[in-house]
């Protein structure tokens, strides 16, 4: 029996699919808390230079267009008007709450410390693609789950007793590692265990979640001024999963392409007890298991099955390769290229909503509940064209709305009419570059054979990571050149959108189990394929039409005496 088939006879949608869902939508919302936070816990407060001891504050600070100077002040009160860097400074955190920024005087020539934070969990991120993807390849998607939680969660709440930036960036980054070898394995399991016809309905909620959260964290974060308390309180869906995360089972697929064909039947077994699944066979890889003179099938142990299947199994870290070998090479460069993009775009919109008018918690709210009908948008284009549309629609839009962002402070001068318009795109952007975020996870999941799936996710969300890496210096550079980031990022999206081109559609398709599978897919679901297909088979008809029609009046010419 088919593991698909299996997986229908035993409730396709039953407890074990639901916990495995409920694991991945806490893990998503933990990624926002984890990445977007920083803009909460390193905020800038109002501030200005402190004054002088012995002098007033209008004695010691510079007046400046209706604020206190905040960077200078007067080098002697005096005798002089010169001015000198200031060294300490006032932070009102009566309401802003206090932060990093506040307590660690990050502002200034210090003022880039916030981005190298937020740039340093990304990092993170990237270095944990690298491991995570081949850890859970070689030992097991469930213990490389459960260890990473574990430490994850010791970790993120080590953060909160962080004494200055370097302990704070550190953790910072070690909660970014250990974050990608807890996340790729849940994905790929949760995908694993559905069915393709649930797959990317189900598949989509996880993200919607994540979208959720950041519209929680708004809320939070304007109750909890506070950033060590703030940290603690946005760690709660990883300490939830302790409770029921080692009630999850491990990867069936994975047991199988390792030749684990007993233990790959016994947690199928307990998949289909735990849905409490009526009639379930008592054997379902029997015809799978390697055969051997005298033996039945119950009595051949694991290990002499590994041994048996040694051919086919892709063996620990050295199977890596064929990622860079066709046709897997195209889909490892094309992913992570996209891949790159869409999160140097949702970032770059994301870490701007600071910068938009009006209230800073307000703006990130909304700009968060933008995902939300994105995903929703997303997912009804993924049920009825595939993941491959929306991507390329979602990267080409984006980009379209970026153009229109650069150009229009030149056409209008207006400064409220700009503004309102600004923010308008900036959301629109936003909501484009969202729709292309639940097909990427779809086609990392569907292009990638079941041996590799977790070394192909991790290298592109490796890849994918600069550009998320990347975003925050990105934005930063925007304080010298006016809409760099827009027009890195407009170019990143159409190139993008044109080697998506090149990618097999994945609809209505099972999970691939071989490199060969991979090969049928290129060869029928391209838009190039097909459209040879159909010229060959068009060539075909016509020759055939041809040849009938050429027979038919060589009889009619005999018939009639002619021939």
């Amino acid at each position: 029996m088919e593991l698909d088939e299996a997986l229908e006879a035993a409730k396709p949608l039953g407890r074990t699919q639901l916990m495995i869902l409920l694991a991945s939508m806490l893990m998503n919302m933990e990624s926002g808390f984890s990445v977007l936070s920083n803009v909460f816990l390193a905020k800038t407060p109002p501030y200005h230079c402190a004054n002088h001891s012995g002098f007033s504050l209008e004695e010691s600070v510079p007046f400046i267009d209706g604020s206190y100077s905040t960077c200078e002040v007067y080098s002697d009160p005096v005798h002089s008007n010169d001015t000198q860097p200031c060294n300490m400074w006032y932070f009102d955190t009566e309401k802003a709450g206090k932060s990093v920024v506040s307590d660690w005087d990050l502002v200034c020539a210090r003022d880039f410390l916030p981005g190298v934070g937020q740039s340093l969990i990304l990092a993170g991120f990237a270095v944990g693609s690298i491991l995570g993807g081949p850890v859970a390849d070689k030992y097991g998607k469930k213990p490389t789950l459960l260890i990473s939680l574990v430490i994850f969660n010791a970790v993120g709440l080590s953060v909160s007793l962080s004494q200055g930036f370097i302990a704070f960036g550190i953790l910072r980054f070690l909660m970014g590692t250990i974050f990608k070898a807890v996340r790729i394995p849940l994905i790929n399991l949760m995908f694993e265990y559905l069915v393709p016809r649930y797959r990317s309905l189900v598949g989509i909620l996880p993200f919607i979640m994540g979208s959720v959260g950041l519209v929680i964290m708004s809320g939070i974060a304007y109750l909890v001024r506070d950033w060590r308390y703030l940290n603690i309180v946005l760690m709660t869906p990883t300490l939830s999963m302790m409770i029921f995360s080692w009630l999850l089972p491990e990867s069936i697929r994975w047991s199988l392409s390792r030749g684990y064909i007993k233990k790959a039947e016994e947690t199928m077994q307990k998949v289909a007890a735990f849905n409490k699944a009526k009639d379930f066979p008592l054997v379902v890889f029997d015809d799978q298991h390697p055969k051997q003179e005298g033996n039945s099938s119950e009595n051949v142990s694991d290990d002499e099955s590994q041994e048996n299947c040694k051919s086919k199994s892709l063996e620990g870290f050295r199977f890596i390769a064929q990622l860079f070998q066709p046709p897997t090479l195209t889909v490892s460069l094309v992913l992570s290229w996209a891949w790159l993009t869409c999160t140097l775009v949702y970032f770059g919109f994301a870490l701007t909503t600071g910068s938009l008018a009006g209230d800073p918690y307000l703006n990130f709210c909304l700009s968060s509940l933008v995902d939300i009908p994105a995903a929703l948008v997303s997912l009804f284009l993924i049920k009825k064209i595939g993941s491959l549309v929306p991507l390329i629609a979602g990267l080409v839009l984006a980009a379209v709305l970026m153009i229109l962002i650069i150009i229009l402070p030149f056409a209008i001068v207006d400064k409220d009419v700009l503004s309102g318009l600004l923010t308008t795109l900036a959301l629109m952007g936003r909501f484009s570059i969202t729709l292309t975020i639940p097909p990427m996870f779809l086609l990392m999941s569907d292009l990638f054979p079941t041996p590799i799936r977790n070394s192909g996710t991790s290298l592109v969300q490796l890849i994918g990571n600069i550009g998320s890496l990347s975003a925050p210096l990105v934005i930063y550079m925007n304080k010298f050149f006016a809409n760099l980031a827009f027009l890195v990022m407009v170019l990143c999206a159409l190139l993008a959108a044109g080697l998506a081109l090149l990618l097999p559609d994945t609809l209505n398709t099972k999970q691939l189990e071989t490199v060969d599978d991979l090969k049928v897919l290129f060869a029928t679901k391209t838009i190039f394929s097909r459209r040879k297909n159909e010229k060959e088979d068009a060539e075909t008809d016509s020759s055939s039409f041809d040849k009938h029609d050429t027979t038919e009046m060589r009889e009619s010419c005999a018939d009639e005496g002619y021939v």
